[in-house]
């Protein structure tokens, strides 16, 4: 829909991320951090104040999806989103997700934001490919013949030096950036050396097995998320890194998406 204008949203653990699409180009992106414990009137404060500063007025909003990884925010998400811009909210779910096939054993338990990924590669033209998508936790996710099969779910970096400055006494939280080289000469590049080239190497490995296991050295590898950008420069095994893949999937769902697979909400607030 080429004169379609979506507003996304994907609900993450850390952060939020909106976007805002007109037909397939993205004119407006907005980051936050997740609150587990928000208000539908906060995050209709939050979206309000947002939109005052697009390009777009949100009477220009004909579309609006969410996904997220946060079950307790999904109601006042969508209740705020509702109340905001009078529109239909699609919720995307393993249900709605435009004819794709799902291998997973159950097919409700694969996270919305990793079907996205999948279906805007789908998109694209993609019948075979492999997103790693860098969060809090990072996703391996796999397109196969047109279908997500599964993947592969690892420690995202931040939560990895958390884990690690958490139990270790001796060892507190540092700056995440690449040391000059792996073996370190102090406490802090050493766990900054352990973090990046650790994570790149158990990265490199995921990938090289995961195509050996699709028996195709040649399928593509895109990388999203927040971190993806700064390990995609590290390696030549990513293809392309596009910080808008998981938005460009809700998109999808949002214009194209069964309406009556939507998750009701009522006046209760969570």
């Amino acid at each position: 829909m080429a004169d379609s204008v979506t507003l996304v949203v994907d609900v993450g653990n850390s952060h939020t991320v909106l976007g805002i699409f007109k037909g397939d180009k993205v004119v407006d992106y907005w980051r936050l951090t997740t609150r587990k414990e928000t208000t539908s009137d906060e995050v209709m404060n939050k979206v309000g104040g947002l939109l005052g500063f697009s390009k777009i007025k949100p009477s220009e909003i004909t579309h609006v999806g969410l996904s997220t990884v946060v079950p307790a925010l999904e109601r006042p998400w969508i209740k705020a989103l509702d109340s905001l811009l009078k529109k239909h909210v699609q919720v995307v779910n393993s249900k709605n997700c435009l004819g794709l096939k799902i291998g997973y054993q159950n097919p409700s338990m694969a996270g919305a934001d990793r079907l996205c990924n999948v279906i805007a590669m789908r998109e694209a033209g993609f019948e075979n490919a492999i997103i790693v998508d860098m969060g809090t936790a990072t996703t391996f996710d796999v397109l196969k013949n047109g279908a997500f099969v599964g993947g592969v779910i690892i420690p995202g970096i931040n939560a990895s030096l958390d884990a690690l400055t958490e139990k270790a006494a001796r060892l507190l939280p540092v700056t995440i950036e690449w040391p000059e080289k792996v073996i370190a000469d102090n406490t802090d590049d050493a766990i900054r050396s352990g973090l990046l080239f650790g994570f790149l190497a158990e990265l490199e490995i995921l990938i090289g097995q995961i195509k050996k296991e699709l028996g195709c050295e040649n399928v593509p590898v895109y990388a999203t998320g927040g971190w993806g950008k700064t390990i995609a420069r590290r390696t030549t095994i990513i293809d392309k890194y596009d910080p808008f893949l998981t938005l460009r999937g809700i998109r999808l769902v949002a214009l194209n998406g069964n309406k009556a697979a939507v998750v009701e909400h009522d006046s209760e607030e969570e």
